[in-house]
């Protein structure tokens, strides 16, 4: 059900030191979303996996916080706000499940 989406990056800062230059975002540039998941090491984050750039050689580095990015207006949004709304139950669930202590 993965149907790619286009977002233009809007923030290319804090490259960590394990990923090449040559594997990073560049702000202003468009690119597409092929994945879109939760990065539990960054705490939960939702993340997207682009088709323009392989990550796979900069584990533990998979996807690129979505906070990097917006979403292209003009395009087809009905997978990106369906994938968006279940993310968001799921973390509703793991909330209950695992509450933070305050």
């Amino acid at each position: 059900m993965n149907i790619p989406f286009t977002v233009v990056c809007i923030d290319d800062s804090h490259k960590p030191n394990d990923i090449p230059l040559s594997k990073w975002v560049k702000k202003g540039i468009t690119y597409t979303v092929i994945e879109v998941s939760k990065m539990r090491i960054q705490g939960g984050v939702l993340g997207f996996k682009l088709e323009e750039i392989d990550l796979s050689s900069c584990f533990p580095y998979q996807y690129f916080a979505a906070r990097r990015f917006a979403v292209l207006l003009g395009q087809k949004q009905t997978w990106v706000e369906e994938e968006l709304s279940r993310l968001l139950e799921e973390a509703k669930r793991e909330a209950v499940e695992e509450p933070q202590s305050l």
